[in-house]
C-alpha cells in the first residue's frame, strides 16, 4: 500500500517519501493529513475515489512505531463498518498490499477531498474518544457525507460500488433481526423492520424516529424488564438527558448497548417516547436474519397512519384524525391548519424507508 500524505505529515511521521508511483488504481489509493484536534496530534485517512475516511486521534511517539499497521486496520475498519463481506475485505487488503510505504500526495484534487474530510471531523470533535486511537465511533456519519458533481451520492455508497465493480455484487452482508414495532393507539398502528443486531440503543432511538415520523423533540427511554407490579427495573436511556432516579432500577446509557445485547435473552421490550403525550411502542422478535444482504434498517411491513407531535396522545390523535375526516366540525379549519404547519404526512412506506436509509449512522448526537 502506497499512502500519499501531505508535506506536513511526512515531516511528522519523519519519513522521507518513495519515489511516486506511475500510475495509482482509484480503488486502492489512500491520502493523508496531519491536523490538531482537542490539542491531539490526529491524522485523517481519505479513500480519494470515495472520500470514505478514518481517523487516528491522539498520536504520540510510542503510536509512531506501528503506524502502518494502525493504517490498514483503519483501512479494514471503514469496510467492516459496511458491513463488507470478510473474504472481499481480506481479498481488498491483499490487492492493495499489507506493506505500508509513503510518499508525497501530487494531486490537487485528492488533497481537495482530505481537506473536506478534515472539515467534516471538526464538526464532531467533541466525539472523540481520548482513550482510543482509531475513531470508529464516528466512522458511519464520516462516512455519509455527500459528494459534490450533480449526482446524489454519499461516500460509502461511492466506496461500496467501486468494490462492487471489482469483486461482484454480493459483497455484503450481516446478522439482522426483524422486529415488529406496535404503537399503542385506537387504530392499528405497527411497523415491521429488518435491522443489523449491532446497532447501539441510540441508532435504534433513531430507526424508531423514522419509522413512525417523530421529530425527535422530546424524552425516550426503551423499558427492558419491569417486575410483578408492571414497574420497570431495568432501562436504556440517553446518558445526554436528565432523568429521575430511583433506587433499585438499572439504567444503562444507550450508546453502550446494542439490539444483540438485549435480544439475545429476551423477545420484547418497549420505548417510550414524549412522556407528557406518553407514545408506548412494543418491539417484539419475529426472528433472527443470519445472512441479511440489506445492511441497512429497512422496513417491510407498515400498517396505520403515525400520529403528528404534540396532538395529545392516543387520544387527541384519535379528535384530530376525526376532525380532519368531518369538513362540518366546527374545528376542522383550525385543525387542518395546525396538522399542515406541523408537516405531518401520511402512511408512505417508500418514505419510510427512504429515511430509515441513513437513520443508524450516528452512534450518538452530533452538534452541527
Amino acid at each position: 500500500m502506497e499512502l500519499a500524505c501531505t508535506k506536513k505529515l511526512l515531516e511528522y511521521i519523519g519519513v522521507k517519501p518513495e519515489k511516486i508511483s506511475a500510475e495509482v488504481d482509484p480503488l486502492f489509493e489512500w491520502t493523508a493529513n496531519l491536523m490538531v484536534v482537542n490539542r491531539r496530534k490526529t491524522i485523517v485517512v481519505v479513500h480519494a475515489a470515495s472520500r470514505c475516511s478514518f481517523v487516528l486521534h491522539g498520536m504520540t511517539v510510542k503510536h509512531l512505531k506501528k503506524l502502518p499497521e494502525w493504517i490498514l486496520s483503519g483501512v479494514r475498519s471503514v469496510l467492516e463498518s459496511e458491513y463488507v463481506r470478510q473474504e472481499i475485505v481480506e481479498q481488498y487488503l491483499n490487492d492493495l498490499g499489507r506493506e505500508v510505504s509513503f510518499r508525497a500526495n501530487s494531486s490537487r484534487k485528492v488533497v481537495a477531498s482530505c481537506n473536506k474530510a478534515c472539515e467534516r471531523l471538526e464538526w464532531c470533535s467533541d466525539l472523540l474518544e481520548p482513550e482510543k486511537l482509531l475513531q470508529q465511533s464516528i466512522q458511519l456519519w464520516l462516512n455519509d457525507d455527500i459528494l459534490s458533481g450533480g449526482k446524489y451520492i454519499q461516500a460509502y455508497e461511492a466506496l461500496i460500488g467501486q468494490l462492487q465493480e471489482r469483486y461482484g455484487e454480493n459483497i455484503q452482508t450481516c446478522r439482522a433481526l426483524e422486529l415488529e414495532i406496535s404503537l399503542e393507539l385506537y387504530t392499528p398502528c405497527k411497523r415491521r423492520v429488518i435491522v443489523p443486531d449491532n446497532l447501539n440503543f441510540y441508532q435504534f432511538h433513531n430507526v424508531l424516529q423514522a419509522c413512525f415520523g417523530w421529530k425527535d423533540c422530546h424524552l425516550h427511554q426503551f423499558v427492558v424488564e419491569v417486575d410483578m407490579e408492571g414497574i420497570p427495573t431495568n432501562l436504556i436511556q440517553p446518558h445526554w438527558e436528565e432523568f429521575e432516579e430511583f433506587p433499585g432500577v438499572q439504567v444503562q446509557s444507550s450508546t453502550d448497548v446494542t439490539l444483540k445485547d438485549v435480544f439475545s435473552s429476551r423477545t420484547r421490550i418497549i420505548y417510550e417516547y414524549d412522556f407528557g403525550d406518553g407514545w408506548i411502542h412494543t418491539i417484539e422478535l419475529c426472528r433472527v436474519i443470519e445472512d441479511c444482504r440489506e445492511t441497512y434498517p429497512h422496513c417491510t411491513l407498515a400498517v396505520g397512519d403515525a400520529p403528528m407531535e404534540d396532538c395529545g396522545g392516543p387520544e387527541g390523535f384519535a379528535h384530530v384524525m376525526a376532525v380532519l375526516q368531518d369538513k362540518d366540525h366546527p374545528e376542522h379549519r383550525e385543525i387542518s391548519e395546525w396538522v399542515r404547519s406541523t408537516w405531518w404526512q401520511p402512511l408512505n412506506v417508500k418514505r419510510i424507508n427512504c429515511f430509515l436509509k441513513d437513520a443508524h449512522r450516528k452512534r450518538m448526537p452530533i452538534i452541527y
